[in-house]
């Protein structure tokens, strides 16, 4: 019983995630915020990672460097992990998963893929986008940091440009401020 309890808790902790992250979007594209550049951030959703983006990404081809169609059964043995679909308007342009460890201290974004191909509404944009919610779901669940496991060199200094560093254990790692 305890732990469909949990699902449930961290079941309405994602949506919770998810709807602020819309929200947030919806007031930068107001504010005209969006990276010095026009970009019009108004037909993007960000939701769960479920059969409908599964479909999607089918899509892609094998250009993908993951396999999202495990998340499926990563999320039923996770209950505390985040995952998400960003999309703009019907097309998918990104996908993340995240989990914090037991102590719920960091939250290690374990995948997070933009479509691969030259163009798609929100190219350059997906990883600072799936942060936006990834830092609001950490807030939900009391992290202190977010993580990149397994950081890819080439993604190194995009991660650095949205402030993670490495920490003195060799983690890429960014404090989560408190909301």
């Amino acid at each position: 019983m305890p732990r469909e309890r949990t699902h449930l808790r961290y079941q309405l902790y994602r949506s919770k995630a998810r709807k602020l992250a819309n929200a947030i979007t919806t007031q930068l594209n107001a504010q005209g915020l969006i990276d010095g550049t026009e970009t019009d951030l108004s037909h993007i959703r960000f939701e769960a990672i479920d059969v409908k983006a599964l479909t999607a990404y089918s899509f892609w081809g094998d250009d993908s460097h993951f396999s999202w169609d495990e998340v499926i059964n990563w999320k039923t043995r996770e209950p505390m992990s985040f995952d998400l679909s960003i999309w703009s308007d019907l097309e998918l342009c990104g996908l993340c998963f995240a989990n914090p460890n037991q102590s719920r201290l960091r939250v290690k974004i374990v995948r997070l893929e933009g479509k691969p191909g030259k163009t798609h509404p929100l190219k350059n944009r997906i990883a600072p986008l799936a942060l936006i919610a990834i830092e609001h779901y950490a807030r939900i669940i009391g992290s202190r940091f977010i993580e990149i496991q397994e950081p890819t060199r080439g993604a190194i200094p995009i991660y650095k440009q949205l402030g993670f560093e490495f920490d003195a254990k060799g983690r890429l790692v960014m404090a989560v401020e408190s909301g």
